[in-house]
């Protein structure tokens, strides 16, 4: 079954949604070669959790993060 992921593209900053064919990986890390229609590069996907290679956030790529930067002070 066909499933998709949404990731943020590291290039534009834009949100990518992709379709995976099959399953997650079953909790094993496993990562996909994803071609970018934002910025036309390869971006390597957990098949499970949609976070990007190298992203060493807590919080799922698919998930709403909001960053500490984005935060203004009262």
């Amino acid at each position: 079954m066909d499933r998709n992921i949404l990731f943020k593209c590291p290039t534009t900053g834009i949100n990518v949604q992709h379709s995976l064919a099959g399953d997650a990986a079953g909790g094993v890390e496993t990562h996909v070669m994803v071609l970018c229609p934002a910025c036309t590069s390869l971006h390597f996907v957990n098949a499970a959790t949609g976070k990007l290679l190298g992203d060493r956030s807590g919080a799922a790529a698919s998930s709403d993060r909001s960053s500490k930067t984005d935060q203004r002070p009262t």
